[in-house]
């Protein structure tokens, strides 16, 4: 599946995307590892490799639905976005995002959240999606306001990162709303 917005595109992991994503992630450690454990200073090809696969098997199984965010006018992986910890029985989702260093505050992360938004929305039937972040991640919080998403407030001990319960923000977005 695929999905063209403006400046960029979303689409399924292929196994072609393996080195691609590895790069990005390498690039992005210093951004990305004090919020987002799994993209650590020893990250390796082969969680590159795992993580793309699981992807697809996530995808396959309609567990998780992952993207490739690239960019249209190169082609560049730009990072990924995903809807996870769907409740099939209340109609919700997470949305989760991470964006390359190189390509940060340049509307890469909103746009994709608008595509994926509309996605959880006109082909999974959801009715709400919520984005959780930690009150540090200002660029995340940034775009999860720019996306359109309401702030709900700050839930106690919601995350655990690098082994600590860490609070967490609570953005929002319902479908016609």
């Amino acid at each position: 599946m695929e999905i063209i917005g403006k400046i960029i595109g979303i689409r399924t992991f292929q196994k072609g995307d393996i080195a691609a994503f590895h790069e990005a992630a390498i690039e992005s450690i210093e951004h990305m590892y004090k919020f987002m454990p799994w993209c650590h200073p020893d990250y390796s090809i082969q969680e590159s490799e795992a993580w793309v696969i699981s992807r697809i098997e996530a995808w396959n199984n309609a567990i998780e639905y992952s993207f490739i965010i690239y960019s249209l006018k190169t082609n560049e992986l730009l990072g990924g976005i995903d809807i996870n910890q769907i409740n099939s029985n209340h109609k919700i989702g997470n949305i989760g995002y991470w964006i390359r260093k190189k390509a940060l505050n340049k509307g890469v992360a909103t746009e994709a959240a608008s595509l994926i938004t509309d996605f959880g929305f006109n082909q999974l039937s959801l009715n709400r999606l919520e984005i959780v972040t930690l009150p540090i991640n200002s660029a995340c919080r940034r775009v999860a306001e720019k996306a359109g998403a309401k702030y709900e407030g700050t839930l106690q001990q919601r995350l655990i990162v690098h082994g600590e319960a860490l609070d967490a923000c609570m953005y929002s977005l319902v479908k016609n709303a």
